[in-house]
């Protein structure tokens, strides 16, 4: 019976395995969350004053202006969808239709989009003034350089210890608070880092990187590692944008996930699964937001 191969069946699979991908929001937890009721939202601000000594008894009493300011935050609206002909279900026979792993596949989506938000509202324009319509963009006194090092001539290099201690001072020196610090950074910088001997040594920190083979938190910061399809990267320079900040230096506004399952008449009946967002962030004050650049070419 030569021929019995042919009549040899497969088996399929009854369920579906999603494919390796960012399930979880990593930075959602590291900002303040804000309810937008409307289209916006603007903060007003209120800045520091100074003392004076007083140099004559009854003077001339001698006003200081407060410094003040607004910060807008416009929440923007997202959505994905799938449709799945009337006739799927019945043509798949035991392989069950991919209703759940749709909606699981939205919610991924969600969480990758909130991370994405707030890296985006971390170093892009944001806006101000009494009409929200003025730009104001993070300064070159917030970025440590790709090439930064201690002492000497720049020489590019990935995620250093040295570069920590620059953005540890960037925020010092602007009075951030010490609680709440945290960076956002890729499988690339984690590399770099296990590498480093001042990471992997109990003499230096009390961290077991080199065991768990995870940073977590060093320098001040509590580390967020965040899928490099979401960090931005010059992919002609292969320098990598990787983000710190304090908790409240960044605000999110969030409506949520709410998805949508219908069948439509106008479609033939086909079922449709739609979840839709509504994602936007701002910076609160750009004194506690700075960048990383990190080459990851070497």
């Amino acid at each position: 019976m030569s021929d019995i191969p042919r009549h040899y069946t497969t088996e399929f699979a009854a369920n579906w395995d999603h494919l390796v991908q960012q399930t979880l929001s990593k930075t959602r937890e590291c900002v303040m969350v804000e309810a937008v009721e409307g289209k916006e939202k603007s903060f007003s601000q209120f800045g520091a004053v100074e003392m004076q000594r007083v140099s004559q008894r009854a003077g001339q009493t001698r006003v200081t202006d407060v410094p003040t300011g607004k910060r807008w935050l416009r929440p923007y609206p997202l959505d994905t969808a799938a449709i799945f002909d009337e006739w799927d279900e019945a043509f798949l026979g035991e392989v069950v239709l991919p209703t759940s792993a749709t909606v699981v596949a939205h919610a991924n989506a969600y969480n990758r989009a909130v991370d994405r938000t707030i890296i985006e509202s971390a170093i892009g324009t944001n806006y101000t003034g009494d009409s929200g319509l003025d730009p104001v963009v993070l300064p070159v006194g917030q970025t440590v350089r790709v090439g930064y090092v201690d002492s000497g001539a720049d020489v590019n290099s990935g995620l250093t210890v040295a570069k920590l201690r620059q953005a540890k001072f960037i925020l010092d020196n602007n009075e951030a608070d010490d609680d709440g610090r945290y960076l956002a950074y890729t499988a690339k910088q984690l590399q770099d880092l296990l590498r480093s001997v001042e990471i992997g040594s109990y003499d230096y920190n009390d961290i077991k990187a080199l065991v768990d083979g995870k940073v977590e938190k060093f320098m001040g910061f509590t580390f967020k590692r965040v899928s490099s399809l979401i960090m931005p990267i010059d992919d002609l320079t292969g320098v990598r944008t990787c983000v710190f900040w304090h908790k409240s230096g960044i605000k999110l506004a969030d409506s949520g996930r709410t998805t949508h399952i219908d069948v439509r008449p106008d479609l033939s009946h086909a079922l449709q699964i739609r979840s839709v967002a509504a994602l936007g962030g701002t910076r609160t004050e750009e004194k506690k937001v700075g960048i990383i650049y990190c080459d990851e070419v070497l």
